[in-house]
């Protein structure tokens, strides 16, 4: 045996010093290695935007002889006779629909005016009623100042109803008639 001479082997020595350095590590906190982040892959760029659409010509332009030549299949395809009546119609349509917003207009007028009277009334009549309230004495009269606050004017708010009824349906009938009476002729 030739461990007599008192001395410690070699790799007895080296285990105990790894165990103190890893001991004397124990007190600060681990740091763990961790794989390298993985490349956050791009979006993909984005598409194109659609080409807009060709402006569409208004309706009341007149169509001539004197068309694109770029899409002959399609010239070839109507007649200009038909592209001329076609034109007259939309023509007649698109003065119908001004006549129908300028017979309207009055009556709008009129609704809007009746809208505003109505809602300034009833304005008017709910601070009177807080004004009354605030001036009650005890509860009692303030009960029967609402119910006569309600009482009257239940019958105010079914007369403004049946006003407004009427004007729009006079609304309704002068903003239609130039529509229909442009129907009719077609």
């Amino acid at each position: 045996m030739a461990s007599t001479n008192g001395k410690k082997p070699q790799a007895k020595s080296k285990s105990t010093k790894s165990v103190r350095k890893v001991t004397a590590g124990a007190s600060q906190p681990a740091v763990r290695k961790t794989a390298a982040a993985k490349p956050v892959p791009m979006p993909p760029p984005p598409e194109p935007a659609p080409k807009a659409p060709a402006p569409v010509p208004s309706p009341r332009a007149r169509v001539t002889d004197s068309a694109p030549k770029a899409a002959p299949v399609l010239l070839n395809a109507v007649k200009a006779d038909e592209r001329l009546v076609e034109a007259a119609f939309v023509e007649r349509a698109v003065d119908s629909l001004e006549k129908s917003f300028k017979a309207a207009l009055p009556a709008a007028a009129a609704v809007n005016s009746k809208l505003v009277d109505i809602a300034q009334a009833n304005m008017n009549s709910g601070m009177e009623f807080a004004r009354d309230l605030a001036g009650a004495k005890s509860p009692m009269e303030m009960v029967r100042l609402g119910m006569t606050y309600w009482h009257e004017n239940m019958g105010v708010f079914q007369a403004q109803a049946q006003e407004l009824r009427t004007l729009s349906a006079s609304f309704v009938t002068k903003a239609s008639e130039p529509i229909r009476d442009h129907i009719r002729r077609a």
